[in-house]
């Protein structure tokens, strides 16, 4: 075989392998696509697929903030456990409080109008029962 030859087969070698990668990773894409999860969209991301909805990005901006004010929560009351203020206690669950309204909100984009939101307005009324335990003292 010449040299034309072996580059011509060569190029047609490389390019097929880059279509079979192109179709197999389309064929993953699509798969998510029909049973989607909040991992799948950030895990996913650079393959070829329909740009996120508007319900999509701001379910995901509801479940940063519940994540943020877990945190914000847990760290108030560490602060608390640590230093005995009032304040810290107060503020660990109002963020407790935030956090599950916006788990609240979540649960309505999931479900929609059947979502069951008895489980977090209890779980408010026993946040606001329990800040209004709170004391100071001195560890």
């Amino acid at each position: 075989m010449d040299k034309t030859n072996t580059w011509l087969i060569s190029v047609f070698a490389v390019v097929l392998v880059c279509f079979s990668l192109f179709a197999y990773l389309n064929a993953q894409a699509n798969q998510s696509i029909l049973r989607p999860s909040i991992e799948d969209f950030d895990y996913k991301a650079f393959l070829l697929r329909p740009k996120p909805s508007i319900e999509d990005l701001e379910y995901k901006a509801l479940d940063k903030k519940r994540a943020n004010a877990e945190y914000a929560a847990n760290r108030d009351y560490t602060d608390y456990e640590k230093f005995g203020s009032i304040l810290f206690c107060n503020a660990s669950f109002n963020s407790r409080i935030e956090s599950a309204n916006y788990a609240k909100q979540m649960e309505l984009y999931i479900s929609g109008k059947e979502a069951d939101l008895s489980e977090w307005d209890t779980a408010i009324k026993d946040y606001e029962n329990e800040r209004s335990k709170c004391r100071d003292f001195n560890p």
